[in-house]
């Protein structure tokens, strides 16, 4: 009634004409005239005085019980999803329509038993293009590769619950890519993206599940604002708080994994392909007891209100903390080292890796970006503007600093020294690994240390794993069991040669 007052409030008071109104109000212009026609038979002097009650009964008055057309509750079913639609909207249309139609209170009894009988449809209302929920289905698929070996493979599941219309594919694992990867392509499929992501609490969407505040993984963040989406995950054992997705892998794990469970695939390739005509046909499927399909109430209701797709698809990326080290590099891997501004040395930082670079990140400003090398050789990637001034040490590290500390074990030692740090195109890239070795130096004897650092030149050894490997292989025993024990009561060769025989 709402409506209808501020139809008769603008028309009386201010004096728009009913066009104007209906501009104003977004009302039809067939439902403006009809407002102020009914209100003017009933000859009310002043119809803004009544209360909702009293107005509600002059515009639509009840009928009187003979030829009364039911509403097509199929239809108000569909519009009621759409955003900015409510009951007593489609009532008071339908009252436009038919004048003799049943009250606003028995049509909202009407509508909840409709929807009782009709299972398809969950108890809650759930608003057209506003969110998708997300699960693995509990049922794997099966196929063969290479020399025929049978593998695994697991079936990522999105529904949108407004219309039911699902979206379905396999993966080989369920790891944090293949996880991304389906939600992406379910936008692609549909054409769109939802303004809410329900998941459950899965280790690939939330690292620290709670009732209140669930703390996502920094990959799923990531993409969920590539796309402008918000993630809402259900609480834990909360299953009703994404009915639809239960309902939707169900009907996956019965309609497409159990119906190919005699299927051979002879490819991971062949495997999705049959499972995707299969998703399409099951979208295409008429509904038991209502009109249309999956597909076809889903272009009707909810295709036009899910957001658009940005003009670059996510790429995938991964996310790890580290701590910068002295020499303003940090460990990408265990064979890759990127440099940093060399102002940050020793500081906590985040880095975010695709398939082709690297970002770093500190207090959530990129510091750095590299493009990932894929030479095994190349261990330390640095960009000459990181780097310090010439005369400026980093964190008091300097070539002058290990060579000095080298001396203290010997000549050997500071001349291996020098030539790791000569080695490498920057000093500064050897500095981890001389402080590695210097220190498994601090804990040797000092001519042992000096026998290893040459052994180590001659063999061309410059990193600290090998270093360590060399030491290892190159350990004596405590005692070397070929030389014999000098002591005073040991007889010798020429005991037996005189009368000292004892027979």
């Amino acid at each position: 009634m709402e409506k209808a007052k501020e139809i008769l409030r603008l028309s009386l008071q201010m004096g728009l004409s009913q066009r104007e109104v209906a501009h104003v109000t977004g009302c039809s212009l067939g439902m403006v005239n009809t407002i102020l026609a009914r209100t003017k038979e009933a000859g009310v002097k002043d119809p803004l005085s009544l209360d909702t009650k009293e107005l509600g009964s002059i515009i639509y008055p009840p009928g009187n019980g003979n030829g009364k057309i039911e509403p097509d509750f199929a239809y108000i079913d569909r519009e009621i999803k759409k955003k900015g639609v409510t009951l007593l909207l489609l009532w008071e249309e339908y009252k436009l329509t038919y004048p003799d139609g049943c009250m606003y209170t028995q049509f909202c009894t009407k509508y909840r038993e409709y929807r009782k009988k009709n299972s398809v449809y969950m108890r809650k209302v759930y608003r057209a293009g506003e969110r998708m929920l997300v699960d693995w289905a509990g049922l794997t698929m099966k196929y063969t590769e290479g020399k025929g070996i049978e593998k695994t493979a697991y079936v990522f599941v999105a529904v949108l619950p407004a219309s039911s219309f699902m979206y379905a594919y396999p993966f080989p694992d369920m790891k944090m890519e293949s996880w991304i990867t389906g939600h992406v392509d379910a936008f692609e499929y549909f054409g769109g993206v939802p303004r809410l992501l329900v998941p459950d609490n899965v280790k690939t969407a939330v690292t620290k599940a709670s009732r209140y505040e669930a703390e996502l993984n920094k990959t799923y963040q990531e993409m969920a604002k590539h796309y402008r989406t918000v993630i809402v995950p259900t609480r834990p054992y909360q299953a009703k708080d994404k009915a639809p997705a239960e309902t939707a892998v169900q009907i996956v794990e019965r309609r497409i994994i159990a119906k190919l469970r005699h299927e051979q695939f002879l490819s991971f390739d062949d495997l999705c392909e049959t499972f995707f005509s299969e998703l399409e046909a099951l979208n295409d499927q008429p509904f038991q007891t209502l009109p249309g399909s999956r597909r076809s109430v889903f272009i009707e209701t909810e295709q036009r209100e899910l957001m658009k797709l940005p003009s670059r698809r996510y790429e995938y990326a991964q996310f790890k903390k580290v701590k910068a080290g002295f020499d303003y590099h940090v460990a990408f891997d265990k064979s890759h080292y990127y440099s940093i501004p060399y102002q940050f040395a020793g500081r906590e930082v985040l880095i975010r890796s695709t398939s082709h670079i690297i970002e770093v990140f500190c207090e959530s400003e990129r510091i750095a970006e590299h493009v990932i090398s894929r030479d095994p050789h190349k261990r330390f990637i640095t960009e000459p503007s990181h780097m310090p001034g010439k005369h400026r040490a980093v964190a008091d590290w300097s070539p002058q600093r290990f060579l000095s500390w080298a001396a203290k074990t010997g000549e050997k030692t500071r001349e291996y020294i020098a030539w790791l740090l000569e080695r490498t195109e920057h000093p500064e890239q050897a500095f981890r690994t001389c402080a590695g070795i210097l220190r498994i130096a601090s804990g040797l004897m000092p001519q042992r240390m000096e026998e290893l650092a040459a052994l180590a030149i001659a063999q061309n050894i410059y990193s600290f794993k090998f270093f360590a490997k060399l030491l290892e292989s190159n350990e004596k025993p405590a005692s070397d069991s070929s030389d014999p024990i000098i002591h005073k009561n040991l007889r010798g060769k020429d005991y037996y040669k005189g009368d000292n025989d004892v027979r």
